[in-house]
């Protein structure tokens, strides 16, 4: 239940995610943009937007502090999730995969599924119960800003506030 949506410009990275929580029946929408306990979050030169469960997400917010992908590739992400899973199981026996991911890191993005699927994003990418609304709107030429907007406005599981990250790419030095 949530929206987060990605797209690689030629000199920057551009990631959104609504704001929306869910418990129950109840939803919470008052977090403040880049409170950090949301759902899209820089740290330890990564991009990491999420949609599944709060609890993974807080586990890999700790994760994230001290790991990162040892290069960015599909290898080395999948290292990289495969050992936070471990990390996460070790602290609480109980943990499970659920949450999908939208990770930044230098000039790439990367999708990960909670079936261990990694894939690279070349243009534009979107995860979460708004993936459908924000997948069309990107496709339409929208930036991933107006596209979680479109689906705040058309999923009833997406709310704002809008989050945004935008990380710059140097310009390519090779001659």
């Amino acid at each position: 239940m949530s929206v987060v949506a990605a797209r690689r410009y030629e000199n920057e990275l551009f990631f959104c995610a609504d704001s929306i929580r869910v418990s129950g029946i109840t939803q919470e929408t008052s977090r403040v943009a880049g409170h950090e306990q949301g759902k899209l979050f820089q740290v330890n030169d990564l991009v990491i937007g999420s949609v599944g469960y709060v609890m993974e997400l807080s586990f890999m917010q700790l994760f994230a502090r001290n790991h990162k992908p040892a290069a960015a590739t599909v290898e080395a992400v999948l290292d990289f999730m495969i050992e936070f899973y471990a990390w996460a199981k070790n602290k609480d026996g109980d943990f499970g995969r659920h949450n999908n991911y939208l990770i930044g890191m230098e000039q790439d993005i990367f999708r990960v599924t909670d079936s261990y699927l990694v894939e690279v994003i070349n243009e534009f990418s979107a995860i979460g119960a708004g993936e459908d609304f924000a997948l069309t709107a990107m496709y339409l030429d929208k930036n991933p800003e107006e596209a979680v907007a479109i689906a705040n406005r058309l999923c009833i599981f997406c709310s704002d506030p809008i989050l945004s990250i935008h990380i710059p790419i140097p310009p390519n030095t090779d001659a």
